[in-house]
């Protein structure tokens, strides 16, 4: 059973990425790839050269490398299982890192077609959410921090399945947080982030602990150097200065990012976020019953109260995670 590219369903079946799948659900598919080889040392893909196709690596290895505009190079695995290039692809960028195979490598070839007809696939959506994770988090160093209770957490950007990670917060947290009860589809939207016009901020307890709090800007399409911002603290967490934190690490992010305003639509009611963007001048108005909104410049890195190694520390952490999306 094999597509008109050479592509043989049976063998996407033995892969445990699309486990559970019989050959013929992913006949359709295997008409949309091409196959790949390639030799030690052979270059797959190039920093900054367009991208067009990703890849599924079958068997072999790779590395996936970034040069950093001050020179520096961050090194990611590329394992059998793995997807590689999808994210310039469905943006329409330029790929953000080279891809090397470090050994023989066997894989498939795909266009935007072939990625959107994946993801129908029963089982891959969380398999790609899963592959996507392992990729960035080796170019993610959770931060410490500590509380100015004393209390130690870790800070890093949002990795794709943070959302099965996440503390447990009260309906009324989350009502407020949200306008409402998000639905699953939201909360997948919210934790599946793309660095560059939705960038999110994690705050765990421990270095791969439980998500406790997370912060994010959502950029307006219409208004790029605009963007909507939110934050959710756990229950348990409430009261600590995480708000002011996560705060101050987003405007950190935005301006790395080019964004130079925040918008906010807060239940009127929540005193605490409003209070914390009170600080930066907020001027709030009604936008129907019990809900408000304003807009605040990015608050200047001179406002801030992060020290100049922990303002590095989320400087450097944004610039990874933007750049290093192939």
């Amino acid at each position: 059973m094999a597509g008109s590219a050479g592509v043989d369903a049976v063998e996407l079946a033995e892969l445990e990425f699309f486990a559970g799948n019989p050959a013929s659900a992913l006949a359709p598919l295997a008409e949309l790839l091409s196959p790949l080889e390639a030799a030690p040392g052979q270059v797959l893909m190039r920093q900054r050269e367009p991208a067009d196709w990703f890849l599924l690596v079958g068997s072999g290895g790779g590395e996936i490398l970034h040069a950093g505009d001050n020179g520096d190079s961050v090194v990611a695995h590329l394992v059998p299982g793995m997807v590689v290039g999808e994210i310039a692809l469905l943006r329409g960028n330029a790929r953000t890192a080279t891809v090397v195979a470090t050994e023989r490598l066997r894989g498939w070839a795909g266009g935007s077609d072939a990625f959107t007809a994946m993801l129908e696939i029963p089982g891959v959506s969380d398999a790609l959410v899963s592959t996507a994770r392992q990729r960035l988090a080796a170019f993610v160093t959770p931060i410490p921090v500590r509380l100015r209770d004393g209390g130690q957490f870790y800070l890093r950007p949002i990795l794709p399945g943070d959302r099965r990670r996440l503390a447990r917060m009260s309906r009324r947290t989350v009502y407020r947080r949200f306008l409402g009860v998000p639905n699953k589809r939201m909360i997948t939207y919210l934790f599946e982030v793309d660095y560059r016009d939705h960038f999110a901020w994690a705050l765990t307890a421990g270095p791969d602990g439980l998500v406790v709090a997370d912060a994010r800007f959502i950029r307006h399409l219409d208004e790029p150097d605009s963007a909507e911002l939110a934050f959710t603290v756990g229950d348990d967490y409430q009261g600590r200065g995480i708000g002011t934190l996560l705060m101050e690490a987003l405007a950190v992010s935005a301006h790395a990012d080019g964004v130079h305003r925040f918008t906010a639509s807060v239940l009127s009611e929540n005193y605490a976020m409003r209070s914390i963007l009170n600080r930066y001048g907020a001027q709030w108005e009604s936008d129907g019953p019990g809900v408000v909104t304003t807009v605040i410049d990015v608050p200047h890195l001179r406002e801030l109260s992060l020290s100049s190694r922990l303002f590095r520390q989320i400087h450097v952490a944004t610039r990874q995670v933007v750049q290093t999306l192939c």
